[in-house]
Order: C-alpha cells, then structure tokens, then sequence
C-alpha cells in the first residue's frame, strides 16, 4: 500500500503536465493560427489611457488672478441605457439644468433613433452594433443643478468632471485674454500668446483588459502622471487698467466719440500696465457704398454728406468679446502732431537746427517749393526751433525737415521701431506703414514732418516715446514694450535712438505743449491743482478711409480721408524729473458740435484723459508728488527752459 502511493502521485503529476503543455500548446497555436471564428477578437490587450494637465493660472503684476481653472460637472446620457417613452424624464432633466426640453429631447432622442437603425442594420449583416453611448447635456453646472439632477435619479444621466476656464477680469481685459478651445488650447490673445507655458504635460498610463476592453491591471512604473501647465504673471496691472477704462470712457462720452484706445507703460522697463481698446456704438452713422470691382462708376457721383463710420465692423466682436480685435496693436492711425517731437529730436541731433535757431514760419500760410498749400494753427511770422516744437508749427518742421536727406527721415523713423511689430506677444499685431524707400518724395519728406503718411499703432508710438522719459544715462534709449513682468534678475536691453542732450530737450519743450493742454482743462471744466508735473504731445489727423474689400471697390474714384472727421490723440509722461508712466490715448472720431467749436483737437479732448490717468496712477502707485501746491512758482514754466 505505501509502495503506491507515490506511484499515483508521480501518474498524477505527469497527466497534470501533459494537460500543462497542452493548453500552453493550444495557446501557442491559437495566437501563431487562430481560428476563423476568433481572429476578429485577437490583438494586443493593452491599451493607453491619457490625462489631461491643469491649464496654469495667468495673474497681473501684484498676483491678481486674470484667468484660473476648476473643475465643474456636466450631465451627459448613454442613450442605451435612457428610458423615457413619456418624454417625463426629458422635461425634469431640462427643468434641472435650466435647459429649453425641447434641446435636450433633441440631441437624447436622436441618438435614441440613430440607435435602433444601428441595431437594424446590425441584424442584417450579423455584426455587432455600433452604438451611441455618450450624448453631452449643456455645459458644466453648479453645486445646486449638480443636487437637483443627481435627485432625479433617471436611468442612464451620469456626470463628467470638466475642467472649466474663468476670468474674474474679463469685463477689462476682454478682447485682450482670449479663450480656450475645447481642448484647453489658446485661441487668441493671452491664452494663445501664452499657450506653451500654460499648457503643461499630458499624463498618460498603460493598463492591459480584457476582451470587453474592461481594465484588469496597470503595470508598475508605466503611469507618467500629468504635470500641470505653470503661471503667467503679466505686466498689467488691474487697477491701473480699472483707472485707464473709466477715464477713458469718460473721454469718449465727453467728446461724443465713436471709441478710443489708451496703452500706459513703465518707460523703465517697458512694461504694459494697461491697455484699453473701446468702441462706442452711434446710431445713424453713414456707411460709404460699395460696388463690385467689374462695375464701371457714374460719373458726377456724389457721397453723401454725414458722419460716417469710421471703425471698421469686427465679426468675432458678435461671437465674444474675448474674440474681438484689438485696435491698439492691429489698427493704425496717422499721429499727426504727435510724431513731431521724434522728427524734431532728429534734425536737432544731426545739427542741422539749434533749439534758439529762428524760423520763418510765414504768419501761418505758406506753400513748399513744389507748391503744396500748408497752414499752422498758432499763426506766427517767425518762430525759435524750440517753440516749432511748443507751437507745433507745421511750417517750421517742413522747413527743417528739408535740411535732412530722404534717407536719413526713413532710416530713423525706421530705428524708432515704426514699420515693424513691437512683438510684444499678440499674435494679430500690425508693423504698421512706413513708405519704401522708392516711393518716398518730396511730398512724403513734407508729411511725415507733421507726422502724415505714416501709420502706426498706439504700441508703436509709446515703445519710441519712451526716448524722451527715460533717465540719467539711459535717456534718449529705448527699450522693448512687454506683457510679461521683469524678473528681478533680468537684464533690460536699451537701445539708443538719440543722444541725451537731445532727449532732455525735447522733454522740457514738452511741458510747455502740456501746460497749455492743461489750461483748456482748467478753463472748460475747472480741474486742476495736479500733484505731478506732465509732458507730452498732442495729434490730430484725418481718419484715412483704407481700401475697399475683396472685390469691391468705392463708387468715387479716389477717396483718401473721411471728410471732417478726427483721430485725436495725446502721448505723454510723468513726474518730470524722474518719469514712472508713459501713457497715449487715441480718441477716434470726437463729435461734430467739438469739430464746430474747434475743440476736437488732441489737446483738448485726449489730453484731459493722460492727465486724469496719470495722476490717478501715480497716486496709487505711491508716488512722490513734483508739484507743490503752495508754491507761487508754475511748475511747467520751472522746466520751460530745460
């Protein structure tokens, strides 16, 4: 008896390896040579399951947040498993989510039907149906809606955890911030400029199932968890751009604009702390027709006389304000007599005027050597170099622009950064227009002295300008304009454009064309008593009309200029001494009763916006006041002579 027991075990053993090395045989034969039967269920039992990261958080220059994610719920349906032959389920589901029934029947039902024929189709051809297993239900919800559903309790309605984008600033940066697509990706504005370092890492795992594609184990070290996206801190500041949207405002009802645009920036650094883009909507404004391209134009065709509109219709505006243009890096305006201090700066430099040099400037009325008519404002017989600039006495600056080839106008209007994009990061941004050197004539030498046949944007003119607010060794030099804030450890590149004596110069003529400015303010609204000392620059041109579109044309043959109507502008900086902001502020299209009065002027509609934001930032940012009150001494004459 004890003899066979091991001889059973030993048989028993060996049936268990033959039955071992016939399965694994059977396996091997299965995987080499599968049968007909199986080989549509045969492949590798792994799959990769992805996860997406935590889009990073963008914040303004003091840790204010501009743009954050959190995750919400949102309801979605497996129309397999949903049963609502009375449309009761429907009805309730909507009420919950505050959603019209009928949106929600629709997209439910229709998967429902789409369903059935998959079934249908299915059982003649004898494969297995492809079906609708997952319909979305609105957008992402509230704690309360998430309660009101989950009560319900109806078959087949199931959450999702969606990551979902908010801006506590959108009311002020609007068509600055853009949004984010579905797949939280940037579209326009900061999310696009911004998109790579908001992103962050996707994380993503390997895990083996079964044939019903249901997990059954991960193996170790193959998940990579995701990393979230990093932070942006902007150059913004919320509060100046709080201060920068009312007063701007402010300027455009005052003037009964059609909208306006504002940038201020660190001279310093070349940060941006504020940037503001708004249009005004003016029942009744004109439009100029437009005819095809193939269509002749009646001859004697007159337009119609009226206030037109003069900012061109932005779509993506009517999607969301988010997705609108922004005018202060895409559209380009002619400054007028705001670009004059750069010319002015130029022919100083080359020595071919001194600031005490007099010039005749023809008691206002003159024509140039080829005969083109030109007026001045102030209407003075002869003027010195310096009150050209002050009095921005257009013949004066034609006069000593003439002194300058044509090659060297272009080559420092060039230097100065117009013609080109500032890059500070938005992707839409204009270079600009800078006549090419083959069409430059006499004609253009002449314009551009009072700041005509020149395009540019409010980003361009306030990068140059900051030649003239800089200090110490650094004045005359500019730096890049920036989105971002400047790290404590990272170096500001300057570039110089003038020499130091030159841009002190042209800052002290600057406070007297300031003065004045401020003055008009004193007079027509009794504010004053200003704790800063200002210097700047008033503009004002025609409003260019631009091309017609894409296979139109204009019923007039040439039309240059809308008739009668404005783009006013003022750039300038504060304290004197020691400037901390640069500011321009564009007011497009004042009213027809300012143009009546003669006050659509720069000076007189944009200036008073600098001034009141200036010194509403300057006081926020704790700035020492330059002007002391009880002093008898007029703090711009102080400098008059600087």
């Amino acid at each position: 008896m004890s003899d066979r027991v091991p001889i059973v075990g030993r048989l028993l053993l060996a049936v268990c390896a033959l039955v071992f090395l016939g399965v694994i045989g059977r396996v091997a034969q299965l995987q080499i040579e599968p049968d007909e039967r199986l080989s549509g269920n045969v492949g590798l039992r792994q799959s990769v399951r992805f996860e997406n990261p935590v889009r990073g958080e963008i914040f303004d220059r003091r840790g204010r947040v501009i743009a954050s994610t959190r995750f919400a719920k949102r309801v979605f349906v497996d129309p397999t498993r949903f049963s609502d032959e009375t449309g009761e389920g429907v009805v309730k589901l909507a009420a919950a989510l505050g959603i019209d029934p009928a949106e929600v029947g629709q997209r439910i039902v229709s998967r429902m039907a789409a369903n059935e024929a998959a079934k249908v189709e299915a059982e003649q051809s004898g494969e297995k149906p492809k079906l609708i297993q997952y319909v979305s239900i609105g957008d992402p919800i509230e704690s309360d809606a998430v309660e009101a559903v989950r009560e319900l309790k109806l078959p087949g309605v199931y959450f999702e955890d969606l990551p979902v984008r908010e801006y506590p600033a959108m009311d002020q940066l609007a068509n600055l911030l853009g949004l984010v697509g579905a797949e939280h990706s940037g579209l326009l504005g900061f999310e696009y400029a911004f998109d790579e370092q908001l992103t962050g890492e996707r994380g993503e795992g390997a895990y083996v199932r079964d044939a019903s594609r249901r997990p059954l184990w991960i193996e170790p070290g193959t998940w990579k968890p995701a990393k979230a996206g990093g932070d942006v801190r902007m150059s913004l500041d919320l509060e100046l751009q709080r201060i920068a949207v009312e007063e701007l405002h402010r300027g455009i009802m005052e003037a009964d604009a059609a909208g306006g645009r504002l940038v201020m920036a660190d001279p310093q650094t070349g940060e941006i702390l504020a940037i503001v883009d708004l249009v005004r909507d003016i029942p009744g404004l004109l439009e100029i027709p437009l005819i095809p391209e193939d269509q002749k134009r009646q001859p004697g065709y007159q337009l119609r006389v009226g206030r037109y509109d003069t900012i061109p219709d932005d779509e993506n505006l009517g999607v969301h304000p988010a997705l609108a243009k922004n005018r202060c890096v895409e559209h380009l305006y002619e400054p007028g007599s705001s670009f004059k201090p750069f010319i002015w700066a130029t022919v100083t430099e080359a020595g071919k005027a001194t600031p005490d040099e007099v010039f005749n400037t023809e008691n206002g009325v003159w024509r140039t050597s080829y005969g083109r008519h030109i007026e001045d404002v102030t209407r003075r017989p002869e003027m010195t170099w310096r009150e050209v600039l002050v009095n921005s006495s257009n013949i004066g600056m034609i006069k000593a622009t003439e002194r300058l080839s044509f090659k060297e106008v272009r080559d420092k209007v060039l230097e100065l950064g117009f013609g080109k994009p500032t890059r500070i990061g938005l992707s839409t941004e204009s270079a600009g227009a800078v006549t090419s050197s083959k069409d430059w004539s006499k004609y253009t030498q002449t314009s551009i002295a009072f700041g005509h046949e020149v395009g540019v944007t409010p980003v361009q003119i306030l990068r140059a300008f900051g030649a003239f607010a800089r200090e110490d060794e650094f004045a005359g030099t500019v730096v890049d304009l920036r989105l971002t804030g400047v790290g404590e450890e990272e170096p500001i590149v300057a570039k110089r454009v003038f020499g130091e004596e030159v841009s002190h110069l042209v800052r002290g003529a600057l406070v007297d064309v300031a003065s004045k400015a401020e003055i008009n303010l004193e007079h027509t609204t009794g504010e004053g008593g200003w704790k800063y000392t200002m210097f700047g620059k008033s503009g004002t041109a025609d409003v260019p009309v631009g091309p017609a579109p894409k296979g139109f044309k204009y019923p007039v043959a040439r039309i240059g200029y809308y008739e009668g109507q404005y783009n006013s502008s003022f750039i300038a900086g504060a304290p004197f001494d020691h400037p901390r902001l640069t500011v321009v502020v564009v007011i497009d299209d004042p009213g027809p009763e300012l143009i009546r009065q003669k006050h659509h002027y720069g000076s007189w509609v944009a200036a008073p916006v600098a001034r009141r934001v200036l010194e509403r930032s300057l006081e926020y940012l704790g700035v020492e006041p330059d002007i002391t009150q009880e002093s008898e001494e007029d703090p711009a004459l102080a400098h008059a002579g600087e």
